[in-house]
């Protein structure tokens, strides 16, 4: 069924670029085409980073409500019928009009993205491939990497939430992503350590983009604290170490702090916005080796962040990071917490080197002046 999808889609395609070509002018304005499939509003964002430029979302994100240039909001099985059939002919609209082309996750316009990587070389196209987590990360890579390091780690914990996360054909997979990324795109973003994979090529890290205008600093609340708020809002419990962030709440509770935990899952954006600004302290994740979009949310907001990201370890980070948020393993969050809870300053402190640190690393502006940085050293105007 798969092969009979994949030669179906390559005839709609093949008939759609050869048919807009004909009518449709080339693009003079040099737009970036970007999609396919939202992780974390990476391609809303970046679609206000690369101007001008061309957004594609074929998945609805529950936490956002955001606008693409297309996008799909239609019931699971419509998706998949628009996938199929009008996907690979907004691919050939696209292809015979614009000339450059960021990837977002590992998923494209047609079922085989190897064949679709292929076309857009053989039609001169730029790729750009940017993977941000288990759309490139090797399971076996990473625990193995923990194992050297004598270290835990989320993926240790992937097996039991899908034992085909530890499988051969899984791994097999992320082999064949990561070749097709070698062999075609001209450019990877990747962090290297937290992502690891099979990629062979250069590699940079992305960029963590936030609009500057979002960002929110408030100095008073830092000013005669009485109750301490803290913070918590995983998306997956397990891999950002959940239970190891109510363990420790509640051994600070027993010894009498004066804390208000507020743990948020499944809720809006704008609500985790909403009490990111009154926060004082954000548990972040502990597994990891990147801060994640929720640790810049986090610094964005003035407040101080306790994660495991790390760039002794994350090379690509930004060395500052060091004293922008208060680096905690899985081991240390009751330890590092009960620093912050006995010295207040300390939380300002944070709090204060987190917003300066994210507003120069990680605006929409200065993501742009990396990536153009990134671009022109690969040929790419």
């Amino acid at each position: 069924m798969k092969n009979i999808i994949i030669y179906f889609q390559i005839l709609l395609l093949t008939i759609s670029y050869n048919l807009f070509r004909i009518f449709i002018k080339k693009d003079k304005k040099k737009h970036w085409v970007i999609g396919v499939n939202e992780i974390a509003s990476n391609i809303y964002f970046l679609g206000n980073v690369l101007k001008p430029s061309k957004t594609i979302n074929f998945s609805k994100n529950k936490f956002y409500n955001l606008n693409y240039d297309y996008y799909y909001d239609v019931s699971n099985k419509l998706k998949y019928f628009f996938w199929i059939i009008y996907s690979p002919i907004l691919f050939g609209y696209l292809t015979s009009k614009y000339n450059k082309f960021w990837y977002i996750w590992n998923t494209g316009f047609l079922v085989n993205r190897n064949f679709e990587f292929k076309f857009l070389k053989y039609k001169n196209k730029k790729i750009v491939c940017m993977f941000v987590g288990d759309d490139i990360r090797s399971i076996k890579l990473t625990r193995k990497f923990a194992k050297d390091n004598n270290i835990d780690i989320f993926a240790n914990y992937y097996g039991n939430q899908k034992m085909f996360f530890l499988s051969d054909k899984y791994d097999l997979q992320k082999k064949e992503i990561a070749l097709t990324a070698d062999n075609y795109a001209d450019v990877i973003f990747n962090h290297k350590v937290c992502q690891i994979s099979y990629l062979k090529s250069n590699q940079y890290s992305w960029p963590y983009m936030y609009d500057k205008y979002k960002f929110y600093k408030d100095n008073t609340k830092f000013i005669d604290i009485i109750t301490i708020k803290i913070v918590h809002a995983p998306t997956n419990p397990i891999n950002k170490g959940t239970q190891l962030v109510r363990a420790a709440i509640k051994k600070l509770e027993l010894e009498n702090y004066d804390i208000n935990y507020i743990e948020i899952q499944d809720m809006p954006n704008k609500i985790v916005l909403e009490h990111l600004r009154s926060a004082h302290i954000v548990l972040n994740q502990f597994y990891a080796f990147t801060p994640g979009l929720f640790g810049i949310e986090a610094m964005a907001n003035h407040c101080a962040v306790l994660m495991s990201a790390n760039p002794d370890i994350e090379k690509g980070l930004p060395k500052e990071g060091i004293n922008a948020w208060m680096i905690t393993n899985y081991w240390q969050i009751y330890d590092n917490l009960k620093v912050l809870l006995d010295n207040p300053t300390k939380i300002k402190y944070y709090a204060d080197n987190g917003y300066s640190f994210a507003y120069k690393y990680y605006t929409f502006e200065s993501a742009r002046n990396y990536i153009k940085k990134v671009l022109n050293e690969n040929g790419i105007n």
